[in-house]
């Protein structure tokens, strides 16, 4: 039962972002570029997150500890900025529900190669012929949404 209520909460987070989405792309009309739109919601978020960790008491990271993190789990932060920046530009092209549904179906794509291999201490889930028909019909479901 749990598991079903984690699924609940994640298709509840995934309709945030249409709504993220949406409201980036319409601020950005607002301002003088789109990365502006972007650096705004950023800047919003780590407000946020910055209220959050002063609430619960969380520590700041020492210069240390963030040495010794490998470089590349530092990307993730650029992904983000790369997502939110492509959902500002692309949303006002071709629209929020075929935006989501490539970029869903480009994270599954992904996904299944991490999950196959065990990528980033991932535990392996070998790519089946479920997941893969899963993907290809999510990705036949883009096409039909273009329609």
């Amino acid at each position: 039962m749990t598991k079903y209520i984690l699924i609940i909460a994640a298709l509840i987070i995934g309709g945030f972002l249409s709504i993220q989405g949406s409201i980036n792309a319409q601020l950005s009309s607002f301002l003088k570029h789109p990365l502006q739109a972007s650096l705004t919601n950023f800047l919003v978020g780590t407000i946020v997150l910055l209220l959050l960790n002063l609430v619960l008491r969380t520590s700041i990271p020492s210069f240390s500890d963030m040495k010794s993190i490998p470089w590349y789990l530092f990307l993730g932060g650029v992904i983000g900025a790369m997502f939110v920046t492509s959902v500002v530009l692309l949303i006002p092209q071709i629209g929020v529900t075929t935006m989501l549904a490539a970029s869903i179906a480009g994270q599954l794509i992904i996904a299944a190669i991490i999950d196959h291999f065990g990528f980033f201490g991932v535990s392996i889930h070998a790519i089946s012929l479920s997941r893969v028909a899963g993907i290809a019909l999510l990705i036949l479901g883009i096409m039909l949404i273009q329609r």
